[in-house]
């Protein structure tokens, strides 16, 4: 193959790429819209919504996401935070459950589960989940250190 060849079958190759991960991995992993409304649907630009405290906003966009994608665990965990967040308990509570069935090591959703635990005053079940963290992750990690210190009042 000479190397204008070459070239003309890495462009045609890129482009095909592109077009693969745009129209399959990009809407499975829930990155690109269907909608026709200006709702960000793409995790990370939810994340920036409850960053900011916008969370009526991100819970209107992570609703969206889980219709589309109901055994997501990071859109059910953010969804239970943002409810949390919100004030309402028992749905944060209901979709932490399911995140936690989905994928039942999964540290964020182990972590702000138990300090739902702590909210509404069950603290066992708050250190139930601290141990499952450091089964899942060890004494290192964010999630383990975050919900230590919230058990201890800090």
């Amino acid at each position: 193959m000479n190397s204008q060849s070459f070239v003309k079958f890495a462009k045609i190759t890129t482009i095909a790429g592109a077009i693969c991960l745009y129209s399959s991995a990009g809407f499975a992993a829930g990155f690109f819209s269907s909608s026709s409304d200006d709702t960000p649907t793409d995790l990370p630009a939810v994340v920036k919504l409850i960053d900011a405290g916008k969370y009526s906003d991100a819970i209107d966009s992570l609703e969206k996401m889980n219709e589309s994608d109901p055994d997501n665990a990071d859109v059910l965990n953010y969804l239970a935070y943002s409810q949390r967040k919100s004030g309402d308990l028992k749905s944060a509570e209901a979709n932490y459950d399911k995140a936690l069935k989905i994928n039942p090591d999964h540290p964020g959703a182990l972590e702000y589960q138990g300090e739902l635990y702590i909210q509404t005053g069950r603290i066992d079940m708050a250190k139930h989940n601290l141990a499952r963290l450091k089964d899942v992750c060890g004494t290192e990690c964010e999630q383990y250190e975050d919900l230590n210190e919230a058990l201890a009042g800090k």
